[in-house]
């Protein structure tokens, strides 16, 4: 780009000075600038972080839940048995489950 700057002010000089017309000098101007290619002008770069992309090995979301609710299940079946009452081994699984949850969005929050 400076040469060619640098063309169109040896170009202003002639005229300046004499030594071509002014039609010489728009002539020459013309063909000096059709030669420039038009450059496409983008926005400013700004960086986007790569997405995350879901591993295959791990269990999708419907996975996940239904792995809780089996672990919650044996859980409970497991402690009714050492507490001897379902019923309240039920409301303990059910007690720590929901803390469980609770504390996830917490942090999911903050």
């Amino acid at each position: 780009m400076t040469v060619i700057f640098e063309e169109i002010r040896r170009l202003e000089a002639a005229r300046k000075r004499g030594d071509i017309s002014e039609a010489d000098f728009a002539e020459a101007k013309g063909r000096l600038l059709e030669t420039v290619e038009d450059a496409t002008v983008l926005p400013p770069f700004e960086f986007e972080p790569p997405r995350r992309q879901a591993s295959k090995a791990a269990p999708g979301p419907w996975g996940t839940v239904l792995i809780g609710l089996l672990m919650a299940g044996l859980l409970t079946f497991v402690a009714g048995q050492l507490i001897g009452n379902i019923t309240i081994a039920f409301t303990l699984v059910a007690t720590v489950c929901a803390a469980i949850v609770v504390a996830a969005f917490r942090r999911l929050e903050g």
